[in-house]
């Protein structure tokens, strides 16, 4: 019997129980959605006239993953940056939301503290650090993260989280009904890719398989773009994995080409196909039609369809949850623990010298 269908065995490989993280993202949702109603937004920063979240890695996916779904419900200018600088139009009417899982993320600090000085509206969101520091000093808001795991796996608290902060500014309409539904639909999705299923009934555990030795390409549209790249950086990270993601319809007009080479490019990548049914109709047309041409080139592919959601929110997570388990069955097939990022700590560490 192999290593998936062993979970008693998963923590020779797991040893700080990543997988636990996994299992408690819909119980994150809920946490934090009753906490952030005792959170209270200055009656002045209502009056802001543009938004720009700022943050990096895991810390910046709930920002993305949050603007996808209020484009279409805002007409406020929202902006994620992923960069030391914010750009040249942040001023005093801007709100600038800062998150950082450490609260010492480089890059996130300093555009925070770009924006302190040019009067700028700040919110910051971390589990302590310097954002805390800054929060204290400068008496802005700040949300604190009482939950002690890799960025990456407190993707429940910085999402809802700033859910809960854009509702409250009138840039989308989020109920506890929503977020109730939502819990309750991942914990039921959740039975069936659980560990304690085994493969032949699990299909998180059967698509884990189906990538083992190939390149991971994640391919979505809309509020599925940055779901994809939730998928990537999880590959990345929790299967060490290389993983590339790209966005439709964009990707029909040159990455498709690129299909072709090296030779036996088929035996290469495996492509992942993330599915809404509150997509564009021209978009569930463009995953068809490139599901028909990978065939044609005998590239491998899979549509990942969630379990029926009533709502884009819901969608998300259902397909998230899903991608996570994918990732951490991966990395165990990987014989490798899905927790450690070696090489980025390195990295970070070598930046402060």
């Amino acid at each position: 019997m192999e290593i998936l269908d062993r979970p008693q065995d998963y923590k020779k490989l797991d040893p700080t129980q990543i997988i636990q993280n996994i299992l408690e993202l819909p119980d994150q949702m809920g946490i934090v959605w009753q906490e952030m109603k005792k959170f209270v937004l200055p009656s002045h920063y209502i009056q802001c006239k543009k938004i720009v979240m700022t943050g990096m890695g895991g810390s910046s996916m709930g920002a993305a993953l949050v603007k996808t779904l209020t484009d279409p419900t805002t007409k406020m200018p929202i902006e994620v940056v992923r960069e030391y600088n914010l750009p040249n139009y942040v001023d005093e009417k801007t709100l600038v939301i800062g998150i950082s899982y450490s609260g010492n993320t480089e890059e996130t600090v300093s555009a925070v503290s770009d924006a302190l000085k040019r009067g700028g509206k700040i919110i910051g969101i971390s589990s302590g650090g310097k954002m805390e520091t800054l929060s204290r000093k400068h008496h802005f808001p700040f949300y604190k993260i009482n939950y002690g795991s890799q960025p990456r796996a407190a993707l429940g608290y910085s999402y809802t989280a700033l859910l809960a902060i854009m509702s409250k500014l009138g840039n989308i309409e989020i109920t506890d009904e929503m977020i109730k539904k939502t819990v309750s639909q991942m914990k039921l999705a959740m039975k069936k890719i659980s560990p304690e299923n085994e493969t032949a009934q699990n299909p998180a555990k059967q698509m884990a398989r189906q990538i083992l030795g190939k390149i991971p390409v994640i391919i979505g549209a809309q509020t599925m773009s940055e779901v994809a790249r939730r998928y990537k950086g999880q590959f990345n990270e929790n299967s060490k994995s290389t993983a590339y993601f790209e966005a439709l319809p964009e990707m029909n007009h040159g990455a498709l080409a690129g299909t072709v080479f090296p030779e036996k490019v088929s035996e290469k990548i495996f492509v992942i196909f993330l599915s809404s049914k509150f997509n564009h109709p021209q978009n569930k047309k463009r995953i068809d039609i490139t599901g028909q041409i990978f065939e044609k080139r005998r590239i491998p592919y899979e549509i990942i369809e969630p379990s029926p959601a009533a709502n884009p929110m819901a969608e998300q997570m259902l397909s998230i949850h899903f991608g996570d388990f994918v990732s951490y069955y991966l990395a165990l097939l990987h014989n490798t623990d899905p927790e450690e990022i070696e090489i980025v700590d390195f990295l970070k560490e070598s930046l402060k010298r």
